[in-house]
């Protein structure tokens, strides 16, 4: 999985800032207490000290094993005398213990070498937080998704229901959410505007989300721009940098309304090189569009038709315009 590394970076510090508050706050309850009760303060030494005797007799003694172990006998009765002092003056057995989110990373972020769950849960909640800013990840699930909105009368040029073919896909959809990081595939969801290419990918990008992988999602248009940004050194050259990092990198790229930016060859040399790497990397790639299959040579290149014909699983949708169906059953 890769994850936005300004992400993971903004995560783990603030996970270090919580743990320097945690282990204030436990300075500050241990400092007030061992002046009310000077016993915990000489436990205090005495634990230190065990555990100064141990390193020496492990690099000193002969009889290692036994020594270490009157050690530990020690170091337990000196914790269990430390609670029962605790629970005398009325406060819990851990009240000075170092409080702590994960028990798993105790809060460095990291279990071994890898990154604990806990970040890679962190990571997905706000990556699903800046999701739902640009779509309406909440609302539009595989839960809510209406084949109701599709005809059942079959299409003469394609002898096919549009509600057949919208099972279908959105079978398909939530196959390729499901499986995700067990397999590799990239989807071209393609048709005219208002039959659900956005909404499935929607559904896509919540599922993928919440299973823990990194999900980036935006228009062709502006994609594009930050493109314009990083080459032409215009606007904010970091944050472009940052987001085309999150383009080439992220487990899932969703890029919605292609062919809707204006053509030229810039724009189709960007399309080159971010379908490249990542084909490249074998990352998935999900294109959303309303350019039929046989136009995409003519509105970029062979170059590019051929990398989204031989490397797109195509999933066409059909039927009425559901935004339409909608303001009919409003009126």
């Amino acid at each position: 999985m890769a994850y936005d590394r300004a992400l993971i970076s903004s995560i783990l510090r603030q996970m270090e800032h919580r743990h320097d508050q945690y282990e204030a706050e436990a300075e500050s309850r241990r400092y007030q207490l061992t002046a009310a009760i000077p016993r915990l303060g000489e436990i205090d030494r005495e634990l230190r000290s065990t555990a100064a005797k141990a390193m020496r007799i492990a690099f000193e003694s002969n009889n290692t094993a036994a020594e270490i172990e009157t050690l530990k006998q020690k170091n337990l009765a000196l914790q269990a005398e430390k609670q029962t002092l605790l629970r005398q003056n009325g406060y819990p057995a851990d009240y000075l213990v170092v409080a702590m989110d994960c028990p798993v990373c105790r809060d460095t972020g990291y279990h071994g070498s890898k990154l604990c769950d806990c970040v890679k849960r962190q990571a997905a909640e706000i990556q699903k937080k800046n999701l739902s800013s640009l779509l309406p990840v909440e609302r539009e699930t595989f839960e809510t998704f209406r084949l109701d909105y599709y005809g059942t009368q079959p299409d003469s040029r394609f002898g096919i229901a549009p509600r057949e073919m919208a099972r279908f896909n959105f079978q398909k959809c939530m196959q390729f959410a499901e499986q995700f990081g067990s397999s590799y595939e990239n989807l071209l969801l393609y048709g005219s505007a208002g039959l659900g290419k956005t909404f499935l990918s929607s559904c896509i990008a919540r599922r993928v989300t919440e299973r823990g992988f990194s999900v980036t999602y935006d228009t062709a248009i502006s994609i594009f721009d930050q493109y314009n940004s990083v080459k032409f050194k215009s606007g904010d050259v970091s944050a472009a940098t940052q987001a085309l990092d999150r383009f080439h990198s992220a487990d899932l790229l969703i890029v919605d309304d292609l062919g809707t930016e204006m053509p030229n060859a810039f724009h189709t040399s960007c399309l080159y090189d971010l379908l490249n790497r990542r084909l490249m990397r074998r990352l998935p790639t999900i294109l959303s569009t309303n350019l039929l299959p046989d136009e995409l040579e003519g509105r970029y290149s062979a170059a590019i038709a051929s990398r989204i014909l031989g490397e797109f699983t195509q999933l066409r949708f059909i039927g009425e315009d559901i935004r339409k169906i909608r303001k009919k059953q409003r009126l």
